[in-house]
């Protein structure tokens, strides 16, 4: 009898703890999403000679975008990974 409780104890473990992976695989995959999104958005910006476009201020876009999708994503972002996590979640 304790031996199952055991067995069962460590399941429910595994199985939040995969839950955990699939959610942060989920925001990582939004993070991803967006930094594409905001990239995209700031080549669309027309030059207009108040921004810099060196190979440094790209750089330093580059690493804020990615940065501020970090951020974004963990903090709900736009809600696709509240939604992956969903859809995914009960698939084996």
């Amino acid at each position: 009898m304790i031996k199952d409780i055991t067995q069962a104890s460590v399941s429910v473990d595994n199985q939040k703890t995969s839950q955990e992976k699939l959610k942060k695989t989920c925001q990582d995959f939004e993070s991803i999403f967006l930094t594409y999104m905001l990239k995209t958005m700031r080549a669309g910006v027309t030059e207009s000679g108040l921004t810099d476009k060196s190979h440094e201020s790209n750089m330093i876009y580059a690493m804020y975008d990615e940065k501020l999708s970090e951020e974004m994503a963990g903090n709900g972002g736009m809600g696709l990974a509240n939604m992956l996590f969903e859809q995914l979640k009960d698939r084996k």
